[in-house]
């Protein structure tokens, strides 16, 4: 199926191991959800779509976008996957989405561009993205995939599908780096800015 890939920026979440929103933690002169959409907007994807959900308010006022387009999901609490079918549903020509949370804020523009052309030039089903320590994030979902996740039941339903269910249909995006970090805990961020120099805002 050819059509635009959309970038999806997931940014709904509770963030209850944090204990406060995550998302609005400083990080280099922003936030992290800023510079995780930062990178995703600089990337090749056509269209960027971020979904909130928890704290919509708050997040949605500190967006910082050049393209982005904001979908509030009100069945946050049902977990990443209702966020990710509002985004689905948001943009019914895309052919392809691909899904970074709004957590990672050391995601890499080029990795993304390097899973749309994975898209462009194979129309795979899906893929997931295969770094030097671990699988993660971006993964790529096609519109054939997302209406198959959207019947299968459970939790984590992705990660079933992609990564555990070992499917011949996903194809893998090796890159020769470390996965971007995960900010769940505040274990997790400060970990973050010792790896960045920073201590919170640089310069400030």
């Amino acid at each position: 199926m050819d059509g635009p890939v959309t970038g999806v920026v997931l940014a709904a979440g509770a963030a209850e191991r944090m204990g406060k929103p995550k998302l609005l933690l400083p990080f280099r002169q922003t936030t992290v959800l800023n510079t995780t959409l930062a990178a995703v907007e600089a990337s090749n994807v056509d269209r960027v779509i971020v979904v909130t959900g928890a704290n919509a308010d708050e997040v949605e006022s500190s967006i910082v976008a050049d393209r982005a387009t904001v979908v509030r999901n009100s069945d946050y609490r049902r977990g990443n996957m209702s966020s990710f079918l509002a985004a689905t549903a948001e943009d019914p020509d895309a052919a392809a989405f691909i899904l970074v949370p709004g957590d990672l804020p050391t995601i890499r523009a080029d990795v993304v561009d390097l899973m749309v052309g994975l898209w462009r030039e194979s129309k795979a089903w899906a893929a997931v993205t295969v770094y030097v320590d671990r699988i993660a994030h971006p993964l790529l979902v096609s519109r054939e995939a997302v209406a198959v996740a959207a019947q299968t039941p459970g939790q984590k339903v992705l990660g079933r599908l992609l990564i555990e269910a070992d499917d011949d249909r996903v194809a893998r995006l090796v890159v020769q780096a470390e996965a971007p970090r995960d900010v769940n805990t505040p274990g997790d961020y400060e970990a973050l800015l010792g790896d960045s120099g920073s201590t919170a805002v640089d310069d400030q």
